[in-house]
């Protein structure tokens, strides 16, 4: 067996080891440059996601177009339809949803929005029942006092009883 020895790299000119780095530099100065410039192309065509292309139908696509409805014709999902952008050849980020699941979507809001609007109604009910009774009881005090201030005419009291049930009966028909 023979034996190896070592040294260490020379520090001469002749083989690259005069002591300067500046063509090292120059390198990394050049990817360095290289990398801003496209991370400087890259943050040009980033489209912040928009709420109304994440959620039911697509309005704007995120290039800011108006999307279009097309037909699948692929082997697995054959004559479905979706949303997608006239600009999508241009490689960049664009809308693209199933037109199926966006109406499922606007339809579950709708029907969260209606069942809303029905409590609404419903509680503008119980309110209006309320009031309705607190009127009916103001008037009945009311013709109460008008009986005791005219105890003395029959005729005025049933007049005034008469115009009571009337108008119960027609506040009953009118919210019902």
């Amino acid at each position: 067996m023979g034996r190896y020895s070592y040294s260490q790299p020379s520090q001469s000119g002749t083989f690259g080891g005069d002591g300067s780095d500046s063509d090292y530099n120059e390198f990394e100065a050049l990817i360095q440059e290289d990398q801003a410039q496209l991370e400087a192309e890259n943050r040009q065509f980033v489209y912040p996601p928009q709420p109304e292309v994440e959620f039911g139908f697509p309005q704007t696509c995120y290039c800011g177009s108006q999307p279009q409805i097309r037909t699948s014709y692929s082997r697995t999902d054959p004559g479905r339809r979706y949303y997608t952008c006239d600009n999508v050849a241009d490689g960049e980020c664009h809308v693209w949803k199933w037109w199926d699941e966006a109406v499922m979507e606007e339809m579950r809001a709708r029907d969260r929005h209606t069942q809303q609007l029905a409590e609404k109604v419903d509680s503008l009910g119980l309110l209006s029942d309320f009031d309705t009774d607190q009127k009916l009881l103001r008037l009945e005090n009311m013709l109460c006092e008008l009986a005791k201030n005219k105890s003395n005419s029959s005729f005025d009291f049933i007049v005034a009883v008469m115009v009571m049930v009337v108008i119960f009966i027609g506040l009953v028909l009118i919210f019902m």
